[in-house]
């Protein structure tokens, strides 16, 4: 019976820590994907906070979709996209818009041209070379150096080593997955599998 009333209580605390603002403990409310057997593939959801998504591909590859979410001002502002192989495009009141394209005219400076001032010829003197007499070569007396006599060095003998192996085993550690951010409530799951695709949906009970 203790056990019955603990569980009740942390089950109560636990619905009670939901969606307080903060968009990493929003929960995923209801949710759709499928894949076809042409190719084509597509997914939905919508999460408590207000976001908004969905994306369909179609068999050549071309991807539409659109999502939205609410600001903090309490608007919402929803996107458009279309991607595919002319690019991406994207449309919607959430895009920034871009600075125009033409600037103002800078005015122009009014100044008046003063006249240019033109010095009178002038020639400086031309240099004189200076003579510059060149050292006579004396030839220095040669001094003899006597070789260093050569003295043989002791051979080096190596002392045996004993090879000692350093091994410490190192503790294993397990690591589990993070819990994820986004988390689905109590609902209704369902699953259809067909030879070439599969539909999944979610509705939060």
């Amino acid at each position: 019976m203790k056990f019955l009333v603990a569980l009740s209580c942390v089950l109560g605390l636990a619905m009670g820590q939901g969606y307080q603002g903060d968009p990493r403990t929003a929960a995923i409310v209801a949710e759709q994907r499928y894949l076809g057997g042409d190719g084509r593939f597509g997914a939905t959801y919508t999460q408590e906070d207000g976001v908004n998504f969905k994306e369909e591909s179609e068999a050549d590859g071309t991807r539409r979709g659109s999502y939205s979410y609410v600001d903090p001002n309490g608007q919402r502002h929803t996107i458009s996209y279309t991607a595919g192989k002319h690019g991406f495009m994207a449309t919607g009141d959430g895009i920034p818009q871009p600075l125009p394209t033409t600037l103002p005219v800078a005015p122009q400076p009014q100044y008046q041209p003063q006249a240019q001032y033109n010095p009178p010829d002038y020639r400086p003197p031309q240099p004189q070379p200076q003579y510059n007499p060149q050292p006579q070569y004396q030839p220095q007396p040669q001094q003899y150096q006597p070789q260093p006599q050569y003295q043989p060095q002791p051979q080096y003998q190596p002392q045996p080593q004993q090879y000692q192996p350093q091994y410490r085993p190192q503790p294993t550690t397990y690591s589990t997955t993070p819990a994820p951010h986004r988390f689905y409530p109590p609902g209704k799951l369902s699953l259809n599998r067909s030879p070439d695709g599969f539909s999944y949906s979610f509705n939060k009970a």
